[in-house]
C-alpha cells in the first residue's frame, strides 16, 4: 500500500503564540470514553466524565510531544509528557496525587494561547516520574512536580475549545475546578 502525501504547505504564521501551559485536567482512563478524531480534534466524550482541573503557576508547566520513528520497522508514534509543578505541599494534594498516579489517566492539558490537547486519547497516560520539594533556600521551590507520559500512534488531538468551556451543554463530560 502506497502513502499518499495530503500536505497543502503553510505560510509563516503571525507571531503571537506563546509558551507554557496554564492547566490540566485529569480523569481516570475508561477504555473507549473519548469519540472519533476528525480533523485532528476530539469534540465529545461516549459516556459521562468529571475531569478535575490543576492549575499551574506561570513559566512552571510544559507540555512536549515527541515524534519517534524508525525506518528499519517502519513504525512511527508520539510520545506526549506534560511536567507539571503544583506550588506549596499541603497534606492533601500528596494523599490525593498517590491515589490519582496509582492508575491510569486521562489528561487534557491547556496551553497559554488557550488551546486543549487530549494526551493518551486511546492509550491513557501514566505518571513517569515526579518529586515532592521544599527546596534549600527561602525563594526556592516548595510544592510538588509530576511528569505524565503517553505513548499514541498521533499527536495529542485538540479538544474543541466551545466544548471545553460549555461542556454540559454541548457534550457528556464536565470541567470542574479544584
Amino acid at each position: 500500500m502506497a502513502c499518499s502525501v495530503t500536505v497543502a504547505g503553510r505560510a509563516l504564521p503571525c507571531k503571537d503564540a506563546l509558551g507554557g501551559i496554564r492547566r490540566v485536567w485529569m480523569t481516570e482512563y475508561v477504555d473507549g470514553l473519548w469519540g472519533a478524531v476528525t480533523a485532528g480534534e476530539i469534540d465529545e466524550a461516549t459516556a459521562v466524565t468529571t475531569l478535575k482541573s490543576y492549575e499551574m503557576f506561570k513559566n512552571s508547566g510544559s507540555f512536549t510531544q515527541t515524534v519517534n520513528a524508525s525506518i528499519e520497522n517502519g513504525t512511527i508514534f508520539y510520545t506526549q509528557v506534560v511536567s507539571c509543578v503544583f506550588g506549596k505541599l499541603e497534606k492533601e494534594d500528596i494523599e490525593g496525587f498517590e491515589d490519582l498516579i496509582k492508575g491510569r489517566l486521562f489528561i487534557v492539558v491547556e496551553d497559554v494561547n488557550g488551546n486543549y490537547f487530549m494526551m493518551g486519547h486511546l492509550g491513557g497516560v501514566d505518571v513517569s516520574g515526579g518529586s515532592i520539594e521544599t527546596g534549600t533556600a527561602v525563594g526556592d521551590m516548595n510544592g510538588l512536580k509530576y511528569e505524565f507520559t503517553a505513548e499514541e500512534h498521533i499527536a495529542a488531538p485538540f479538544v474543541d475549545k466551545a466544548a471545553t468551556e460549555a461542556a454540559t451543554e454541548v457534550t457528556t463530560w464536565t470541567l470542574t475546578t479544584a
